[in-house]
């Protein structure tokens, strides 16, 4: 036709244009055995479950992530009225009082049992100095061991019974406010509690102490078990957000911090002390429920990258299930050997012709320099024939 004949002009004739713009394809070999096929059905089938499931759904793989960390304020609302167990009395405490001291930031301190010693200094047993012999006591003070504790300077208490009071603080309400920023994704964005949420709201921004502590996991805390012991609880405002939405709900999750140090040694106290003057003073030991708050959280947003590298990625995952068949198709099943057959086509060895061919060749040279010499004296005879036939 006229274009292969423009084609080869334009080419040179030495080249064939179908031959140099040929393709290539695959020749398919249908195997008509239910197993094999079923093999590589249910391969394909429990890859794309993993792949929809696991990879898009579950582990979001198509998402950028970015970890931080937000801020924690917080209010206490409550007071309590209540009546000494030892030394006959009654006191008030306002919320103030049951939350000091405000230790850190962010950070809460609820008392339940509050033990007021009254006390002077002088020489007194110290029970807070158990001892076997004089030397187990301060000799700066010469100190003495006497009925198993140390008789030394001391400050001593100046009453046969202390003022223990238990406080029902159960109800006493902690107003938290939680705000984080994802600075990466979204600078100009801050995520809070207090958007459409100003007021303290029950169970979103305004918790309990009691339901604080049945949140606890693995297992919840009734306030009762900690009431005389105390005890450290960690509740953490767990943003995730998607930074191209406008709002995001924090998730609250607590758990308790005491039990995992030392499972004997659980619950938590400290003394403090308010001095009446330069020698007596009141020794305030406070048990209670410390409170950590935490605000972390994860911002994420699509990655149109990683979407396509985890769809290219998937996509090269489903051709192992035909890999997978064809192993068991060629090595394990009964007739391997007629499968291998039709599924390959195997060539001649060419190495062992081109070897053949190059002896040939060689063979061939060799033969034409022996007869090169009678080909010439032939040559030679037939010209001499020639030109005496032409004389005559």
């Amino acid at each position: 036709p006229a274009s292969s004949y423009f084609a080869m002009e334009l080419f040179g004739q030495s080249e064939d244009p179908d031959k140099m713009f040929s393709y290539s394809t695959k020749q398919q070999v249908e195997v008509r055995n239910k197993w094999i096929g079923l093999i590589q059905y249910t391969l394909q089938t429990a890859m794309v479950v993993y792949i929809v499931f696991g990879i898009f759904i579950y582990s979001q793989g198509y998402l950028d992530y970015e970890p931080s960390r937000g801020a924690t304020a917080t209010h206490v609302h409550g007071e309590v009225l209540a009546a000494s167990s030892g030394k006959v009395g009654s006191r008030y405490f306002s919320a103030e009082e049951i939350t000091y001291p405000g230790l850190e930031n962010g950070n809460v301190f609820v008392t339940t049992k509050s033990v007021v010693t009254r006390q002077k200094r002088g020489v007194c047993e110290d029970k807070m100095m158990p001892c076997t012999e004089d030397s187990d006591c301060h000799a700066e003070v010469q100190g003495l061991c006497t009925n198993g504790f140390c008789v030394e300077s001391s400050w001593c208490p100046t009453e046969d019974q202390d003022e223990i009071y238990e406080l029902d603080v159960a109800d006493l309400s902690i107003w938290v406010k939680s705000s984080i920023q994802f600075v990466g994704m979204a600078p100009n964005k801050i995520w809070s509690t207090e958007i459409d949420h100003a007021y303290p709201e029950p169970g979103y921004n305004l918790f309990t102490v009691r339901e604080l502590l049945l949140k606890v996991e693995p297992t919840p805390v009734r306030f009762e078990e900690i009431r005389d012991l105390g005890a450290t609880i960690e509740v953490q405002f767990i943003w995730n957000c998607q930074v191209t939405d406008e709002t995001c709900k924090p998730e609250v999750k607590v758990r308790r911090l005491d039990i995992l140090f030392d499972a004997d040694q659980f619950g938590y106290f400290f003394n403090h002390a308010e001095y009446i003057s330069e020698d007596e003073r009141y020794l305030n030991q406070v048990h209670g429920v410390r409170i950590f708050l935490r605000t972390v959280g994860s911002g994420k947003r699509l990655n149109l990258v990683k979407l396509i590298m985890k769809a290219s990625t998937a996509g090269t995952l489903l051709t192992i299930a035909p890999l997978i068949a064809d192993l068991l198709m060629l090595q394990v099943f009964a007739q391997a050997k007629k499968y291998f057959a039709r599924k390959y086509e195997i060539s001649p060895d060419f190495s062992e012709y081109m070897d053949q061919l190059s002896e040939k060749k060689k063979a061939d040279a060799a033969r034409d320099a022996l007869l090169a010499p009678d080909d010439k004296r032939q040559s030679a005879a037939d010209e001499e024939w020639r030109r005496k036939y032409n004389e005559h």
